[in-house]
């Protein structure tokens, strides 16, 4: 496996996935149509091997070849086909592959193809679909009575058949823009199989703080299906990692709620085969490749369409058109408010429409002295509705509004109305009736923005101070509980390094249920301790910050761990608390580290340090240790690195400290490892597995493992090696550990080359391009590319060793990694020695010499590649 300096680490390029296409060339395709005259097909050219087998053609090549036979221009086709012959250029040369069913079917009648061929063009078209299970669909249900909006929809479609990669919806709030954004992604979803990602960027929240684009990054790639902890830190990099992973995707997203085009900017796919929709109440003028779609308020006739089906008044005599005309204006013709409206009178029979004009028009002068015109006919319809509830739900109404995130559901509703879940399930379903809440998926439950500003309006100034802290302190109490149970499932080694949470009911989970809690509540969580910070509670700062801090790390979330636990420090220091200050400057100091903030790290390993030796905290001592060992060089200590992991695991072992213990024998064990000190390294990756599977600890067992084995092959000891490659591979495989199974697969690889059985090793690296590619990690590409290449080689096959050498070289290019690029041309030379070409193998050792020279080392990760080695290759 390759080791990085702390600069390299997630060096992630914008290299796209098309690397297997132009690896192994048409080679695992099928040929298509077997008609004898069809669109001609492309053909592949290398350098040194000539013509290869035919590719497929792209969609572009099979028009232009259909239209030349059938001897039209493109104007000619354009025109009889009804297409603009803008639109018909640019599929043609690529820039835009999304034409709609319809133009399709009018282009193959034009052009006389067969059935066959209208199939194949239609395939093509649609481009590679994913594999179902990886398809993320996230678009919400779709709006119910969506009327008037037929105008919008067709620009939006014709946006799209131009090739507008990006659509800004606009709008003023309430007028229906996330309604419209989702029946329109509705309607395009078919030309996108390989999925729809819908988030909520929270533009324009009084509550919930904005998803910055770090943070949507990572839900996305988390949909695509990247592990958390393989997440990059940087957004630059996370950007990077996520174009990559869609370079050969149709995907459409919907992105709700941009405040600003800087927040979106970061999410939008270089990929033209992408689609985007955004909602926002501002102009997006500096987005790119993009069109805006501008809502108004509804025509009157279709606000009257939209009540009247919403109230289920369908069938009302003519009579009553004036007071319908009065209700929508009342409402300012906003589907939001009408809507709200609508639903008060449906749940009112007794009502007539002259009852419901003479409420709204109460409440609106009610509300005139606290809102603007825009939003006043939105009020009005709220207060009405308020006004109907009985008090427990008014109460439920009013607390829902000053929640810290984004949603809630029904457990922390218990808590925060502080009801049994059976009053508080009924309060919910009727605010969901009156559209003041909407449930989404696993039972979440949400406001519109405008509502939860009316909800918290009424919460001021009707609940004391006391009743609101009262509901939140239930709220944070039930969240730092349920916290800590599920990090209890889901990382029981951890128990020793959190806080005892406060006694609740916890849930009765399945590890599984575990980790999605905690996935979907992080937000939620990182919401509360702001909260709690802003609001002078200090301790459920550090607590909580205390309970999530391994899983932000896991997940790679360092930049919210980062403003956590700098929280936490602060609330620390102000509860007096020195022990929560030690916890904390240890805590910090992880993330900075992984942050490559060495220095600073350093600084409060040894703050951690000082202050747990000084307050007798064992647990932090094993840790700030841990944390010097790693940065020592960068101040802090003058205690050599080797000292600290030996005070570290004598203090654990004295203490019965499990986790501590294991952390230091597998330290121990790498340093070892990398010394060449192997029987060494023996000792210390078995004490690590023993310690490992003793916790429960999963991905150390691997590590354990895949480490134990690399010293056995090191050794001799093949056999071995090979055992435990494969028992790390499949423990990877059991516990949904990707990286563990990349490593032991690689390693299993190696090994079994070694051992003279380069045929075996071929099948180990092709497994760990499949992984490496699903999983986006172009590091492990690059090292399954170069194993793929070496094996080709053992097995005398030059020419395809050249190709996986220069797609390592290609990925190696991009960081500009002066040892991985020498590693790519001593591979290049070694297949073109194979095949003969002595002339071409020593240029390329003559490169891959010069690289070593300029980066200034002397061997690198491949045994095969350093100075040495190629001085001989050389003068041989």
């Amino acid at each position: 496996m390759r080791s990085f300096r702390p600069d390299q680490l997630f060096a992630w390029c914008t290299h796209r996935s098309q690397v297997v296409d132009r690896t192994f060339g048409g080679h695992f395709r099928t040929s298509g149509s077997s008609h004898a005259c069809r669109a001609p097909r492309r053909l592949n050219f290398d350098e040194e091997a000539g013509v290869t087998e035919p590719g497929p053609s792209t969609f572009g090549e099979l028009l232009r070849g259909w239209r030349e036979r059938a001897l039209l221009t493109q104007e000619e086709l354009a025109e009889r086909a009804g297409v603009d012959p803008r639109t018909l250029r640019r599929w043609e040369t690529g820039q835009s592959a999304r034409p709609r069913g319809s133009s399709l079917r009018q282009v193959a009648e034009v052009l006389g193809l067969t059935d066959d061929e209208s199939l194949e063009m239609a395939a093509a078209a649609r481009g590679p679909a994913l594999p179902t299970s990886d398809r993320p669909h996230q678009l919400p249900p779709a709006p119910s009575h969506f009327v008037g909006r037929e105008a919008e929809l067709a620009a939006l479609s014709e946006h799209v058949a131009e090739g507008r990669a990006v659509i800004a919806v606009e709008g003023m709030a309430g007028v229906g823009k996330t309604a419209f954004a989702v029946e329109a992604g509705r309607m395009l979803a078919p030309d996108f199989p390989d999925g729809q990602i819908f988030i909520d960027l929270h533009g324009f929240s009084d509550r919930t703080r904005p998803l910055e684009p770090d943070e949507a990054l990572a839900r996305m790639l988390r949909a695509l299906g990247v592990p958390g902890d393989q997440f990059p830190v940087d957004v630059e990099e996370r950007a990077s990692l996520f174009r990559s992973l869609i370079a050969d995707r149709r995907l459409l997203f919907v992105y709700d709620n941009v405040a600003r085009a800087s927040q979106v900017a970061p999410l939008l796919p270089a990929n033209p085969a992408c689609q985007v929709l955004t909602t926002s109440r501002n102009t997006l003028a500096s987005l790119d490749r993009g069109a805006t779609i501008r809502l108004g308020t509804l025509p009157q006739s279709a606000a009257i369409d939209l009540f009247t089906r919403a109230s289920e008044s369908l069938g009302l005599p003519a009579s009553d058109l004036d007071r319908l005309t009065e209700v929508v204006e009342l409402c300012g013709c906003l589907p939001l408010a009408l809507r709200i409206a609508a639903a008060r009178l449906r749940t009112r029979p007794s009502w007539q429409l002259a009852e419901l004009v003479l409420r709204l028009q109460d409440q609106r002068g009610a509300v005139l002295d606290r809102l603007d015109d825009e939003t006043l006919g939105v009020s009005a319809a709220l207060d009405l509705s308020y006004a109907a509830l009985d008090e427990p739900t008014r109460r439920a109404y009013r607390l829902t509004g000053v929640i810290p995130g984004p949603d809630i559901d029904l457990g922390a509703a218990a808590a925060l109305f502080g009801t049994n879940e059976v009053a508080t399930r009924s309060a919910l379903e009727t605010l969901q009736d009156l559209h003041l809440l909407s449930e989404g998926p696993a039972g979440r439950y949400s406001m519109h923005d405008l509502t939860r500003t009316h909800a918290a309006w009424y919460a001021g100034s009707t609940e004391t101070a006391q009743d609101r802290s009262d509901a939140l302190i239930r709220l944070f109490d039930h969240y730092c509980a349920w916290a800590s149970a599920a990090m209890d499932l889901a990382h029981p080694y951890t128990r020793s390094r959190r806080p005892d949470p406060p006694y609740v009911v916890k849930p009765n989970w399945t590890v599984d249920e575990a980790n999605g809690w905690l996935d979907t509540e992080l937000p939620n969580l990182l919401a509360i301790a702001q909260t709690a910070g802003e609001l002078e509670m200090p301790r459920y700062v550090v607590d909580l910050a205390g309970v999530v801090h391994r899983r932000l790390i896991m997940r790679n979330l360092l930049r919210e761990a980062e403003v956590l636990h700098r929280s936490a420090l602060q609330a620390a220091e102000e509860l007096g608390d020195r022990a929560a200050v030690a916890r904390a400057h240890g805590d910090l100091g992880r993330v900075l580290r992984r942050q490559y903030d060495y220095p600073a790290a350093a600084a409060h390993f040894a703050r951690a340090l000082s202050l747990a030796t000084a307050e007798g905290l064992t647990l932090v001592e094993v840790e700030a240790h841990f944390g010097l060992a790693a940065t020592v060089q960068y101040g802090g200590s003058s205690v050599d690195p080797d000292e600290h992991l030996a005070r570290a695991l004598r203090l654990a072992e004295d203490v019965g400290d499990d986790l501590g213990q294991l952390e230091s024998h597998s330290t121990i064990a790498h340093a070892r490892l990398s010394e060449g000190a192997y029987q060494s390294a023996v000792t210390h990756f078995d004490q690590a597995l023993a310690m490992a599977r003793r916790v429960g600890y999963r991905a150390r067992e691997v590590d354990a493992l895949v480490g134990r084995g690399r010293a056995d092959a090191e050794l001799g000891r093949t056999a071995a090696a090979v055992d435990g490659f494969r028992r790390a591979v499949e423990l990877s495989r059991q516990e949904g550990l990707p990286i563990g199974e990349l490593a032991g697969m690689y390693n299993l690889g190696n090994a079994v080359r070694r051992s003279g059985d380069p045929s075996a090793a071929l099948d180990s690296y092709r497994e760990v391009l499949e992984v490496a590619l699903r999983i986006g990690s172009e590091n492990w590409q690059y090292e399954a590319h170069q194993g793929l290449g070496r094996a080709s080689v053992d097995l005398g096959d030059g020419h395809s060793a050249i190709e996986h050498h220069r797609q390592a070289r290609l990925l190696a290019e991009r960081s500009w990694l002066r040892p991985d690029l020498a590693r790519a041309e001593d591979g290049l030379a070694a297949a073109y020695a194979v095949l003969g070409d002595q002339a071409r193998a020593r240029q390329h050792w003559q490169t891959a010499l010069a690289l070593l020279e300029e980066a200034g080392v002397d061997h690198t990760d491949d045994p095969e590649t350093s100075q040495e080695a190629i001085g001989e290759k050389l003068r041989g």
